[in-house]
């Protein structure tokens, strides 16, 4: 079985254009999420998915795998999935999606999302997903995530979910951390088979497609915290923490 990492980047991002190739610490953002990536115990490949001539230039300039995909896909997880289609994949490969907004991934975050599809054949997906603090309860930028008690997702909301209103204890709060395991049968059948579902829209969380049309999303709780980039602020930040980082120590004379 292969487990191949895709991270997906493109140059055209709303509120900070060009931001994969943005500077962190003297290496582009994409090389930070690419070398982290290749850290992973599991994973036996991992290329970017991009549709800019630029990143394909520096990604393949620092030695890292880049298919080029066309430019008007929108969606991170589609464009992972038509770069895939180039590989010859079996149907129980599997294929993690990880943004490349993410510099601060933790190579050991990949192993924790894969371990449920590798233990048990019915999960076809899975999501990392951490505890929520009271700050990022109320937060639309924050997906909250409802699970049953074998931690399968039962619903994602960008509102304050589960309710306090009727507390006698509380529920474990948890959000979603997108990285995402599919295998290669289901990630085709998510993005050409499955319809778009209402909730899906309206919530504007991809996953809920899978949710709504009746599979299990296995939710794994993770320790792990990173931060995205969407922001020069959030760069700054991410700047700053890089360099307390224990992994960043691996490659950064690279």
């Amino acid at each position: 079985m292969k487990i191949i990492v895709g991270i997906p980047a493109r140059m055209g991002s709303t509120r900070f254009p060009g931001k994969p190739l943005c500077d962190i610490l003297g290496k582009p953002m994409i090389e930070h999420c690419y070398r982290r990536c290749a850290l992973s115990k599991y994973a036996t490949s991992l290329f970017v998915a991009a549709c800019d001539r630029e990143i394909q230039q520096v990604v393949e300039q620092f030695g890292g795998s880049v298919i080029m995909t066309d430019l008007d896909i929108k969606r991170p997880g589609l464009r992972v999935a038509a770069a895939a289609e180039t590989l010859a994949l079996d149907a129980d490969d599997i294929v993690v999606v990880v943004q490349g907004d993410e510099p601060l991934v933790h190579p050991d975050m990949i192993d924790l999302a894969v371990q449920p599809l590798l233990d048990e054949p019915d999960i076809f997906v899975s999501n990392l997903c951490a505890k929520l603090n009271e700050n990022e309860w109320n937060d639309p930028g924050e997906i909250k995530v409802v699970c049953d008690l074998k931690m399968n997702a039962m619903y994602m909301s960008r509102a304050p979910v589960p309710s306090i209103d009727h507390e006698e204890k509380r529920a474990s709060w948890w959000k979603q951390v997108c990285i995402m395991p599919f295998r290669w049968h289901f990630m085709q059948r998510f993005n050409n088979e499955l319809e778009t579902t209402p909730l899906e829209l309206q919530e504007s969380i991809e996953m809920i497609r899978a949710l709504q049309h009746g599979f299990k999303v296995r939710m794994v709780p993770s320790s792990f915290s990173s931060k995205s980039v969407d922001t020069e602020n959030d760069r700054k930040k991410v700047e700053e923490l890089m360099q307390i980082d224990p992994i960043y120590e691996k490659y950064k004379d690279l």
